[in-house]
């Protein structure tokens, strides 16, 4: 706790600290208006600063005001549902400066990526990107909206999800999932187990959402260790960066047929004073048992979440801070195999997270703004066993300290980076398989972008971006559970480093590519499991002999961008090195039963794989889509494929758009996947899939009404995909009729 007091008194103080003294000194104001591409105001519209991690809305007149900006230049992006995203680069060019940006926006039925935050320090704008990534806001986001966030990404190119039922889920980017995927909330890390175990799930409401994020493939370079095979980042802003103008808040609910039950969410932010502002956010979500294609209910299978947030923001002229306060609590059954002794057996917890973010402008012109973020979490667990009993009792606490300057010298901006981050995992109950450990990482990172040339002033024809980091993971596990063998420490060292280009080929294309490495240290669960472990069917015992993952990815991008067609095409390469996988033995008896031996190893390991989406109007307001991915990966030397990949998919659509309503369908076919490790990981047949979905948006007053209605699995096809863990005995969700219906002020 101790420590925990003084990483907040770092985050809150220093910024404000830095102030004192200087109030005859004002940095620069940026405000505006974003209009339609007739002049007419824009309300409810989405302004964000990504090099400040600072976002507004504009009022009813459609503008808006950002204090405290630095001296220097910055990308606007600005979003809003029927139009395409705009960014507007401004220059602030003295600390008592006022920048006036007006911005348009063009009304547009295709599907255009905004700026994804997470994939660059610098607020590059999405089509400059040397990774593949995407972003879900608005009508996109409420079109593809489940009942979790892998649900609500599993139809996005490159993305599918970890499939254990509906709540215990978890993305798959790539062929890659559990601890080599990073989970982030407001950019920093959501302190939970969902990466360990395919019965844990992300503690974290998509209804909150206001949007969602992807960077696919290594991320390590900005996120450091378990982002190896990328990131995905839930954007709710719950710490006030900009005081309002008028009274912002949402109000959300959605219903499912496949799962009976429904959500609420509802949040708002208001100004206290000038310099102030306060935010809260609430959330209930209650589902029945899944009902699977061809009308079988999965027993077992209910839900219920709680999640509330309050957070408070204060901007001043040079610097601002906040903390937010998060609270989730829920409880889920796992679906479990006919004749499972096990089945009945339920998760409950809690996850209560402190998180804090400071800023202050420096006055050096070559280290102009410095950002300091940090988070204390503490995330509880229990494991019910069908008799009532506490099975097993997890307890993970998590602590984040992470410092990044943003630098400009010419031609070429950036950040320095230092991060830190604190774990103590704890396991007990007879059922427990490790011990408990705790884990330090330290890493500090530098990211650059290099303007080499000009298509005209601002906007950058061919970009450099390069990179490198320095990574310490150690993590020592306790003497406590006597099967699991003496306490141990083992410690990692890795350098990582990136190179990447971007040239503009014209105003509507361009090219990416890029290089990177990236590294994964091995898990409490890989390195001193002793016991059985019933969500993968194996009696597990971990290897404390276990390297680091290291990994050389490859990734060429091609984006064309006009009025009539938006398309991205990507085909990347990542090799790994020391990849931690199990090798079943043989099967050993448990309580008369018997049970795969699984020994974790390690073997080199390849995925090869390429994806791509297309969007063009076929008439003013029609738009034809198609889409698919395909990935490949193996062990080395023969070792066979990796397991649970999923299979290769392909999907087109139809769909009539207009500013304020949509009508859609699609159809997306999976192939059948017979490259798979055997026993648990079967092999699935190919099936197809046809939805259909319709919105509507109005405006009453000052307050933005939309209302969304899909039918997904049209003709409630049984199917298995090969990403789920629970493929041997239940089939996907059945036909699912879902609204969702929300108000945005």
């Amino acid at each position: 706790m101790r420590r925990a007091l003084l990483l907040f008194a770092t985050v809150l103080l220093a910024p404000i600290a830095a102030t004192t003294g200087s109030a005859a000194t004002l940095a620069g104001k940026v405000h505006g208006i974003v209009t339609d591409s007739a002049g007419v105001a824009l309300p409810n519209a989405t302004v964000i600063v990504a090099e400040l991690g600072r976002a507004t809305t504009t009022d009813a007149e459609g503008k808006f005001t950002i204090r405290g900006v630095p001296v220097g230049d910055y990308h606007l992006s600005v979003m809003l549902l029927g139009y395409a995203p705009g960014h507007l680069v401004v220059r602030v060019p003295a600390e008592d400066s006022e920048v006036l940006a007006t911005i348009r926006l063009t009304a547009t039925p295709l599907r255009l990526t905004a700026m994804v935050v997470a994939a660059s320090p610098t607020g590059t704008e999405s089509d400059r990107l040397t990774q593949a990534a995407l972003e879900l806001s608005g009508r996109s986001l409420s079109r593809a909206l489940g009942s979790s966030v892998a649900a609500s990404l599993a139809g996005e190119p490159g993305v599918s999800q970890r499939y254990s039922g509906p709540v215990a889920t978890m993305p798959v980017i790539r062929g890659l999932t559990g601890d080599r995927i990073l989970i982030l909330q407001d950019g920093e890390r959501a302190g939970d187990l969902a990466s360990s175990a395919a019965d844990h799930g992300i503690s974290v409401d998509p209804l909150a959402a206001q949007r969602l994020e992807v960077v696919r493939g290594p991320a390590t370079l900005l996120y450091g260790n378990s982002a190896l095979g990328g990131v995905v980042n839930v954007v709710s802003n719950d710490i006030p960066t900009a005081v309002p103008g008028h009274f912002e808040g949402y109000v959300a609910t959605q219903g499912e047929t496949v799962t009976p039950g429904g959500a609420f969410s509802a949040g708002g932010t208001m100004a206290v004073g000038d310099r102030s502002a306060v935010s809260v956010r609430a959330g209930l979500r209650e589902l029945g048992g899944l009902r699977t294609g061809g009308g079988t209910t999965l027993s077992g299978t209910d839900s219920r979440a709680l999640n509330a947030t309050v957070g408070y923001g204060l901007i001043g002229e040079r610097a601002n801070a906040g903390l937010a306060l998060r609270v989730y609590d829920f409880e889920y059954g796992i679906p479990s195999a006919p004749g499972d002794p096990r089945a009945g057996v339920r998760l409950n917890g809690r996850r209560v997270g402190l998180s804090g973010k400071g800023g202050v402008q420096l006055r050096s012109r070559r280290i102009s703004y410095l950002r300091v973020e940090g988070t204390v979490q503490d995330f509880a667990q229990d494991e019910i066993e069908p008799g009532g009993e506490v099975g097993t009792s997890f307890s993970l606490k998590t602590q984040t300290l992470n410092a990044q300057a943003t630098t400009g010298f010419g031609r070429v901006k950036g950040a320095l980076g230092v991060q830190g981050l604190f774990k103590q995992y704890a396991a007990s109950g007879e059922e427990a398989l490790t011990p408990g450990a705790n884990s330090v990482g330290l890493g500090i990172f530098l990211f650059q972008e290099i303007a080499l040339s000009r298509l005209r002033d601002h906007d950058s024809g061919t970009q450099l971006q390069i990179g490198a980091r320095w990574d310490r993971y150690a993590i020592s596990s306790d003497a406590g559970n006597a099967k699991c063998g003496p306490a141990q420490t083992s410690a990692f060292n890795n350098f990582s480093g990136s190179l990447g280009a971007s040239v503009r080929l014209s105003d509507a294309f361009s090219l990416s590519g890029s290089l990177a490495s990236a590294f994964r240290a091995p898990t409490v669960e890989e390195l001193h499991s002793n016991g059985v472990h019933a969500a993968n069917g194996s009696y597990d015992v971990g290897n404390p002999s276990l390297r680091a993952e290291r990994s050389l990815g490859a990734e060429l991008i091609a984006r064309l961008r006009s009025g009539r067609v938006s398309a991205q095409v990507a085909a990347y390469s990542n090799a790994i090195s020391n990849y931690v996988t199990t090798d079943f033995l043989s099967d050993t008896i448990v309580d008369g039963t018997p049970m795969p031996l699984a020994r974790f190893v390690q073997a080199n390991a390849s995925l090869r794989g390429v994806e791509g989406s297309i969007e063009t109007r076929v008439g003013e307001a029609w738009v034809a889509s198609l889409s698919g991915d395909l990935v490949r990966g193996a062990l080395a030397d023969g070792g066979g494929p990796l397991p649970f990949l999923p299979p290769a998919r392909i999907g087109g659509g139809l769909r009539w758009e207009l500013a304020r309503r949509f009508v859609a369908t699609d159809i997306r076919h999976g192939f059948k996947q017979d490259r798979v490790t055997g026993g648990v990981d079967a092999a699935t047949a190919a099936y197809t899939l046809v939805n259909v979905s319709a919105g509507q948006q109005w405006l009453v007053g000052n307050v933005l009404h939309r209302m969304t209605l899909r039918v997904d699995n049209l003709a409630d096809a049984r199917y298995f995909d090969a990403a789920s863990r629970i493929k041997r005995f239940a089939a996907n969700p059945g036909r699912n009729v879902s609204l969702i219906y929300q108000l945005q002020f």
